[in-house]
This record gives C-alpha cells, sequence and structure tokens, in this order.
C-alpha cells in the first residue's frame, strides 16, 4: 500500500514471518566465469592486498588505489592503498573491497603496466575500448553487490569508465537523490534513474546487503536493485527506459567503487562496501543473476525433500533425507528441519534458528538488522561492542545509545534505575513519585525520582521524551538552525483529541546518517498522562527542503478521526494526504499517498488546519510568494469526505486577502487563527509585509523590516463571509488599503507599526473571555525615537474600545542603536500567548536575553488589573534551545488549561545537536491551571531544645511569601519576605523559652508584594 507505515512491532511481526517459510529460492553465487563474463572480481585477496585477481583468465587485474591527488600524466600509476581489500563480505561470499573514503577505488590494469595509470585529458594508459564490454548487439550487463551506509547525500560510483578524455565514459552509480543511474555521458541523452526502493523486501537499509545491476539489450536499459536474501526468486527491476544506448568509439578506465577523472581527483567514492562484480557481453535478465528459484515439487526419492534443494546441497538424493528424523550434520536439526527453516544441512553452525551459521540467532538479526547480513564480531551501531555481546545483555546492537550501562536506550543509566526502582520499565517521562517532574529531569538534577520532597528546583514542569519502548529505534528528530520541528506559527503540529495526544515531526535517527526513515514525517501518540508513546515513521514523505523552517508538518483530525497532513512546502510543491483509517483508537496509523486537495493549490506555504464544532476542517493557507501573496481558505466535507474552495466561483479559487497585482504588492501574515463565539467565528489579525525584492517597500526597507500594522477581520460563518470590529461587512477579497476602489474591501487596522519596526510576522493570537483577540509578538515599540531595541509586546482591545500594547518585557542585550535585519530574526522566537478563566494573559517565548530557556509571562487576573499594568516574569526552562519557537497543544489548553510544549532544542545561538543535526524530541507538559490555583501549605516544626522553630512553605517563580508571627492570633509581627523560587522555603526562627506558644501565619501574593 502506498504510503503505508510500520511501526516496531507490526515490523516484528513481519520478520518473524518471513523467517519461518519455507525457502522456495537460493542465493547461487560466488559467481563462475561463464562464455558471456567479460570481467569477475570476488575480491576475496587477504587484508592488505593491493591486487585483486580478475576471475577471466588472461583478463586485467585491479589495483587499490588512492585518486587524491591523481597523477594526471601518462605514464605514472596512482599511488595504491592497502586498506580496500580483504574487508568483511556478506556470508558465503568470502571477503570484500571497502571503498572508505571518496577519493579510494579499484582501477583495471588494462596495459599490464602493474599499477593503475589514469592518465589526463589527451592520454589514458589503462583505458579500454568499449566494445569489449558489449555484445556484437551493443548489449551488456554491470552489475554487483553493495552495501551502503547511506543512498543520498553523496554520489556512489558502483562501476565506472568516466575519464578526464573529451569523449567521457558511463557512470552506474546511486546518485545524490537516492537513485540508481546508468548515465553514458558520451551519448548526451538524460540519465536512466530509477528510485531505490525505501519500502516493502527491497527496501534500503544501512546494514543490508543489495545486488545492484544494469542491463542493456541494445533497446531497453533496466535497472534492478535487490536485497540479498535466499527467499528471493529473482532481481528485483526498479525501472527501464529506451533512451540510453552505448557507442563502441568510445574508451576510458575501468573503475570499480569511483570515477577514473583527474578533475575532481575521482571524487565519487563508494563510501561503502562492494563485492561481486561482474561484467557481462550480453543483457542478463532477472533470474540470471545471484537469485534462483527451486523447484519444491519434485521428489523423485520420496523422502519429503524437493530434489532440487537436494542437489543445492548434495552430489546425490541419498545423502540428505527428510524421513526418520534423519540429521546428516548431527546439528540437533532434522535435515526436514533444516529444510524448513532454510539452513544448510551439510553444516552443523547452520541451523533452523542460525540459518547463516555466524552465531546470532536469525530472529534476532532480523529483528534488528531486516537481514542476515551481520556477523557476531561486527558492531554496527558502533557503540564498541559487538553483536554477539550485545544480544547476549539483551541490548541492541543497531542503536549506539542502547549498550551494556543503558540497555533500554532511554537516557537513564541503568545503574541508576536499579537504585531507584525494581526494574528498567520506566523510562525518562515517568513520574513515579508524583512530583511534577520526570526521571530524566530528576537523574539530571541528581535527586530522588522515588520520593516527592526530592525534587529540582523550579517550576514544576515534567519533560516526557517521545519514546517507544522500543530500544532498537531512535526516536529523535532533525534539529538543524531551520527548527522545522519548533516554529510557533504551526497549527497545528502538537493537538489532543479525546484521552490521546499526538505529535508530528521529521525524525532524523540519533546517530545513523543513513537510517531509513532520516527527515521523514514520524508520528507519536499516546494516552493523555502516559509517558509510553507509539511512533509511526512514514517512509518517504520528506520536507521539499529540510534545511528550510517554512516547510514545516501541519494537520488537523476531522469529526471521524482521520488525520489530514500538509507539508514540505515553501511557494513549491503542494503536499497533502489524509490516513487510510481513523488515527484515533488503537490501529496503526497510516498515511494515504500524496496528493491533491482540490487541485487547485498552487506553490502554498503556511499550511492551518482548524477543526469546526460539526467536524467539518478549514485550511489556511498562502500562495505565491512573500511580500507578494493571497490568502485561501478550504473546507472539508465531514459527510461528503471532500474538499472544496470556501471561496470558488465556478472552477476558479479565489483568495478572501489580496496582496498580488497592486503596486506595490504585499501580502498578509496572520497571526494564530482562532475560532470563537459558537464554534465557527473564524477571527484572525495580521500583519502586512511587502515584497522584499523590486523596491516595493513605501520605506525602502527589506525582508522583515517591511512588516507593518495589524488588522482585523472576522467571519461568523466559518470564513464565508468577513466583518469589522463593529459588524460591518467586508467586500472581498480584503486589500490593505482598498487598491480595488471598493472601500468595503479595505482592511481594519487595529494598530499602527511602522515599516522599520522590527516587527516579527505570523505571531500568536488568543482569544480573552470576551472573544477579543489578544496578540503576541515583538517589535521594537520605540522606533520612532530612534531606539531600535526589540522587545515582546503584547496587543490586546481595552474595555473602553481602544487598542493597546503593553511591553511584557525588558531586554537589554540588543544596541538600541542597532535596527537588526533578516539575518538574526532568530534571536528572538515567536511567541505563543494563552488567557486562562482568570482572564491573565500569559505569554510564553524563548529569546537569547537569558539562558535561552522558555521565558514565561503573564498578568495578573483581569478583575484585578483591568488595564493590564503589571507583568510577572519567572523561567519556565533553563536548557539553552537554540532556534526554538514554543509550539503548544491548542486543543488541550482550551480543554484543560494545560500547556503542553513541543520541546526540542535546534542548532544556533550557541547551541549545537550532540549527534547526526538529531536530538530528543519531548513534550513539556505545565499545568498552568494548577500553578495559578496555587495555595501552600506550611509545616512547622520545632528543635528539640524548642529554642528553634522551621517553618517550610512550598513556593512558585512569581509569588512572594511573608511569614508572620504572633502569641496570641490578635497582634501579628511581619517575620521575614521572601520571593518564591519554585523549590520549599525554609525560614528559621529563634523562640522564646518563656513563651507558652506561637502562631505562624503564610501571606502570599502573586506577583509581589
Amino acid at each position: 500500500m502506498f504510503g503505508r507505515m510500520f511501526s516496531p512491532l507490526s515490523r516484528r511481526l513481519f520478520f518473524a514471518t518471513a523467517a519461518v517459510l519455507p525457502m522456495h529460492a537460493s542465493i547461487t553465487g560466488p559467481y563462475a566465469v561463464d562464455p558471456d563474463t567479460v570481467l569477475l572480481f570476488h575480491f576475496d585477496e587477504t587484508a592488505g592486498s593491493t591486487v585483486a585477481v580478475n576471475e577471466v583468465v588472461s583478463a586485467a587485474p585491479g589495483i587499490a588505489f588512492d585518486g587524491n591527488p591523481a597523477a594526471n600524466d601518462a605514464s605514472t600509476p596512482q599511488a595504491t592503498d592497502s586498506t580496500i581489500l580483504g574487508a568483511s563480505g556478506s556470508s558465503g561470499f568470502g571477503s570484500a573491497a571497502h571503498i572508505a573514503a571518496s577519493d579510494l577505488g579499484v582501477g583495471l590494469d588494462a596495459n599490464g603496466s602493474g599499477g593503475f595509470q589514469m592518465g589526463n585529458a589527451s592520454v589514458c594508459p589503462d583505458s579500454i575500448l568499449h566494445s569489449t564490454l558489449a555484445g556484437s548487439d551493443g548489449a551488456f550487463t554491470l552489475e554487483a553487490l553493495v552495501k551502503l551506509p547511506s543512498i543520498t547525500g553523496a554520489a556512489r560510483q558502483i562501476i565506472c569508465t568516466d575519464s578526464a578524455l573529451s569523449s567521457r565514459g558511463f557512470q552506474f552509480r546511486v546518485n545524490t537523490s537516492g537513485q540508481l543511474e546508468l548515465n553514458f555521458i558520451a551519448t548526451a541523452p538524460a540519465a536512466v534513474t530509477a528510485a531505490i526502493p525505501t519500502t516493502g523486501d527491497h527496501a534500503f537499509s544501512p546494514d543490508r546487503w543489495f545486488h545492484a545491476a544494469v542491463s542493456f539489450d541494445g533497446t531497453t536499459t533496466r535497472l534492478y536493485w535487490t536485497h540479498l536474501d535466499a527467499t528471493v526468486e529473482a532481481a528485483n527491476e526498479i525501472g527501464s527506459s529506451s533512451t540510453e544506448t552505448t557507442l563502441g568509439t568510445v574508451t576510458g578506465p575501468l573503475v570499480i567503487g569511483n570515477e577514473g577523472r583527474v578533475t575532481g581527483n575521482s571524487s565519487e567514492g563508494l563510501l561503502g562496501l562492494i563485492d561481486e562484480v561482474r561484467v557481462s557481453r550480453v543483457a542478463r535478465d532477472a533470474t540470471g543473476f545471484l537469485f534462483a528459484q527451486l523447484d519444491l515439487v519434485t521428489d523423485t526419492d520420496h523422502d519429503d525433500l524437493p530434489d532440487a534443494w537436494e542437489n543445492l546441497h548434495a552430489a546425490d538424493l541419498g545423502e540428505l533425507s527428510g524421513l526418520d528424523g534423519a540429521d546428516f550434520d548431527d546439528d540437533g536439526g532434522s535435515d526436514l528441519a533444516e529444510y524448513e527453516g532454510g539452513s544448510d544441512p551439510k553444516n552443523p553452525q547452520s541451523t533452523p534458528a542460525d540459518t547463516d551459521a555466524d552465531g546470532l540467532p536469525d530472529s534476532l538479526e532480523n529483528r534488528y538488522f531486516g537481514g542476515l547480513s551481520q556477523s557476531a564480531g561486527d558492531d554496527p551501531d558502533g557503540d564498541g561492542e559487538n553483536n554477539q555481546l550485545e544480544l547476549g545483555n539483551g541490548s541492541a546492537p543497531n542503536h549506539r545509545a542502547s549498550n551494556s550501562a543503558d540497555l533500554d536506550a532511554d537516557a537513564l543509566p541503568d545503574s541508576w534505575e536499579l537504585l531507584y526502582f525494581p526494574d528498567l520499565s520506566t523510562n525518562g517521562g515517568a513520574d513515579p513519585d508524583h512530583d511534577g517532574f520526570g526521571n530524566l529531569q530528576e537523574h539530571e538534577a541528581g535527586t530522588d525520582p522515588s520520593d516527592p520532597a526530592s525534587r529540582p528546583a523550579g517550576t514544576a514542569v515534567k519533560l516526557v521524551p517521545l519514546d517507544d519502548g522500543d530500544h532498537a529505534t531512535s526516536d529523535f528528530g532533525y534539529a538543524g538552525s531551520s527548527a522545522i520541528n519548533t516554529v510557533a506559527f504551526v497549527r497545528s503540529s502538537l493537538k489532543t483529541v479525546g484521552s490521546q495526544e499526538f505529535v508530528t515531526w521529521y525524525g532524523r535517527h540519533q546517530f545513523d546518517a543513513g537510517a531509513a526513515f532520516n527527515n521523514t514525517i514520524w508520528i507519536g501518540r499516546r494516552t493523555l498522562g502516559s509517558s509510553q508513546w507509539e511512533i509511526f515513521r512514514h517512509p518517504t514523505f520528506t520536507a521539499n527542503a529540510i534545511t528550510d523552517g517554512h516547510d514545516v508538518i501541519s494537520y488537523g483530525i476531522d469529526g471521524e478521526g482521520y488525520m489530514h497532513l500538509s507539508w514540505g512546502m515553501h511557494g513549491d510543491a503542494f503536499h497533502y494526504s489524509r490516513s487510510i483509517s481513523p488515527v484515533t483508537g488503537s490501529e496503526p496509523i497510516e498515511l494515504g499517498p500524496d496528493t491533491v486537495m482540490t487541485g487547485r493549490e498552487n506553490t502554498v506555504t503556511y499550511p492551518q488546519f482548524l477543526k469546526l464544532p460539526d467536524g467539518d476542517l478549514l485550511f489556511l493557507f498562502r500562495e505565491v510568494a512573500s511580500g507578494n501573496g493571497d490568502t485561501y481558505l478550504n473546507r472539508y466535507d465531514t459527510a461528503m469526505r471532500t474538499w472544496d474552495n470556501v471561496h470558488r466561483p465556478g472552477t476558479t479559487q479565489l483568495p478572501f486577502i489580496k496582496g498580488t497585482g497592486w503596486t506595490p504588492n504585499y501580502n498578509a501574515y496572520p497571526n494564530m487563527p482562532q475560532l470563537g463565539g459558537d464554534g465557527d467565528d473564524l477571527i484572525l489579525t495580521w500583519c502586512w509585509r511587502y515584497e522584499p525584492v523590486g523596491n516595493d517597500s513605501p520605506g525602502g526597507f527589506d525582508g522583515y523590516q517591511t512588516n507593518n500594522n495589524f488588522a482585523f477581520a472576522r467571519s461568523p460563518d466559518a470564513g464565508l463571509t468577513w466583518q469589522r470590529q463593529d459588524g460591518t461587512a467586508y467586500a472581498l477579497p480584503i486589500s490593505r488599503d482598498g487598491e480595488s476602489g471598493d472601500p468595503a474591501t479595505a482592511a481594519e487596522h487595529i494598530l499602527t507599526i511602522p515599516e522599520g519596526s522590527s516587527l516579527i510576522n505570523q505571531a500568536s493570537m488568543c482569544l480573552d473571555a470576551a472573544g477579543a483577540p489578544v496578540i503576541a509578538s515583538w517589535w521594537a515599540p520605540e522606533t520612532a525615537q530612534g531606539n531600535f531595541r526589540r522587545q515582546y509586546m503584547v496587543a490586546f482591545r481595552h474595555d473602553d474600545g481602544s487598542w493597546q500594547t503593553r511591553p511584557v518585557s525588558n531586554r537589554t542585550v540588543d544596541p538600541p542603536g542597532t535596527r537588526y535585519s533578516e539575518s538574526a530574526v532568530r534571536n528572538l522566537g515567536r511567541p505563543v500567548v494563552v488567557t486562562d478563566d482568570q482572564d491573565r494573559i500569559i505569554v510564553a517565548y524563548r529569546d537569547n536575553a537569558g539562558d535561552n530557556g522558555i521565558t514565561i509571562v503573564h498578568s495578573l487576573p483581569k478583575a484585578q488589573d483591568p488595564d493590564r499594568l503589571t507583568w510577572i516574569e519567572f523561567d519556565l526552562t533553563h536548557d539553552n534551545l537554540g532556534n526554538f519557537e514554543p509550539i503548544i497543544d491548542n486543543e488541550l489548553w482550551d480543554r484543560d488549561r494545560q500547556l503542553h510544549f513541543l520541546y526540542q532544542a535546534s542548532a544556533g545561538e550557541g547551541y549545537s545537536p550532540p549527534s547526526n543535526t538529531a536530538d530528543r524530541i519531548s513534550v513539556l507538559e505545565w499545568d498552568a491551571a494548577r500553578y495559578f490555583a496555587h495555595a501552600p501549605e506550611p509545616v512547622v516544626s520545632i528543635d528539640a531544645g524548642e529554642s528553634l522553630a522551621t517553618v517550610i512553605c512550598p513556593s512558585q517563580p512569581s509569588w512572594s511569601y511573608r511569614l508572620w508571627s504572633s502569641t496570641g492570633m490578635e497582634d501579628w509581627s511581619e517575620i521575614e519576605t521572601r520571593d518564591g523560587t519554585g523549590a520549599n522555603l525554609v525560614f528559621q526562627v529563634p523562640l522564646d523559652a518563656d513563651e507558652s506558644k506561637r502562631f505562624w501565619r503564610i501571606e502570599y501574593s502573586e506577583g509581589g508584594f
């Protein structure tokens, strides 16, 4: 099924089933030379060798060479390299060649000089005529076994005759886009390419060996990519073309695992293992390679073993028998069991449980590596512990974080877990002592995770890492400077439906740069309150550019429980998918194909989903470009399961906010859209941006410095019609200044913010208790006075009807005389804003003025401070989050007043991801409702000598606490006032021995006294 995703459990079931099927096929290699073989290299030389034997009699050998720098003259051979030959090959194929660097390769010593002479643009001593590789009809086949760390990011030559000569030869390679490619450069037509599979039986994995081949029969070129597995009956064709031809007059040096060009110093090394290289003068078909189908029907000796299988392993039919428990090799597995299990009946080390006789159970090899390519002494995850040791101690041999010190790869040392708990069943996000902090936080703080009185300092905020409980997987995400997983304008990447919370992100393996699901869409699901997640990985859906922070994932879940995703766009190819079935519940999450929505979406950016009360979805998006774009709205009909444009005469979609076609052009940047009233009221505020190029800015600015003003619109009918604050109707489409000539189209500007004010676009908005917007953003409020220092700002509608602003930060890190350009916008993360049941305004942001964690700023309840003059600030977290911006679970806040943040540090502001441009993905939980309902219960104790009283009072950071004392409950004396820290405050007061009694009282105040 296209787009199908497998959970770790479903992959285990798949492999376990495959492992017990009877073997219907066989690997027939290593190859033997036949009349059609031109070149054949087994690469079975010992380590340290530099000459590779060509199995074709009298044919030229291969020379293991170093191509940097290239010896670009007619006589000097390349330096030899003794590290290439003698590497570990696939089971049954002996040794292999390891092309570990981009300038290494094996070159054909065609002239018999004893070295490989690459030559120059005029002379190539070891060149061969291409006609010697092909039959009289031009047919040929190139093939090899390869094991690669990745299929993207580098051009990886398999067999090549490209050189510095003017008439260049062919390249058979894996290209940078993850395609198998044959490019016969001299003939000029487009290269023949086919995508290497990333799903299914032949899906690429860095732990597997694959057979790669290309054949040409004089008319058609065919490309093959096949997992090296004994159950495969024929090579797997992945593409074909009739555009490629060959020229017999072309010459060039034949190089295995690289190119033969002087230019670039032979820089397209395979960067992997290669073996069993064969060139044939015929076009071998899918059944002419290493894979053969067995006749499992014919059994002439009637011993329950097919003759074809017996002949594969024995010289005659009398040696093996499936009757009476016969066990030829005395390994405890009968011949019949070996046939059924796929093992070698004449090798006592090969058993039905370990068919490849490497000491590793097949079930575990399949579980961790997707095949039997590993040996006991290999260490594929690079953690210093080989496969045999890891399988013995229960750690995962394919994941570096899982080792003898941390078997379950949860970042909690096993010794630490066992110190406090009876086993390893808890993970980093669990909170067994219910103190509001997870185990990972307690481990890092050095506190006791089993004792609620022992807790990290600060406000109780629980970090719940995305953890699927499978120690063989990495649940990290891409963490480059784009911060693509955590950009605050997304609605949503984190959402609660019922009792389940969902999160989407671009996943990336914690260590493995070649992992199959790197940079693709991953989806997490959990039951609220649980620290255990289910994770579903999509094999192909990725951003158009992972380094572009605009290419975010946005999703909505409709009233039937189907997930709708749109992702990976910045004014380019549109991406949309709907899940195959509802994602709520317990069934696996599977996405349908990348398809159209209405078929009219083009050059899309900023996808946003909102769910209506009837279960329908709205999809808000921009088309065209920054400073030159239009805003559109689609609606999904849950009953009909179809999308349509909200504004559409005939077959043409129309924008409801139009920024193109004017002089100057511009676009609208909505703040976080909200639904209010009865749930069908769509409320928008936005700023405008002029085109950043072409001198469109009336103020003469570029980039985000052209952002200006805040505008307002409300739709009472889910986006169909639009109104101003007083209820008067807009004529559509809305424009900045009514450029169409109709004043009813002119936007209502609620705040004037001139260009050049350093206003960030697409910030945050929520609704207050009256349903009026509250906007949180950042700009330089004193620009008119020549002070360009950027501050976090809140804009709200006062009870008197006016729009007012308040600075909610006091940043001094920016020089007041510097107006920052586009390159500095990541210094400040966009904020998010919510209001609670007491009509507090609560803002969360990350900026470079402190430790670069999450800062909370909040007002007092509106009843106490209707003018919003008092603002209270404290740090929620202290991690350096790099370029992070907070994304929250809006639905959970609206329902339960819980602030859950999608939490991941990303490169920037002095922070670098720990490995592989990847970092932990987590949900950070803050119980804001409980925080603001803070009612401390102090505890008083008297020392044994009755000379000292100790009062212990729980505290919160944005509150102040005043201790009072009295001997008669009438005349109270102030003892001490302290600010809260998030930890217990300890007051110690000397006692008078003559006193018969004393009373204590704690007075506390939100925001201080």
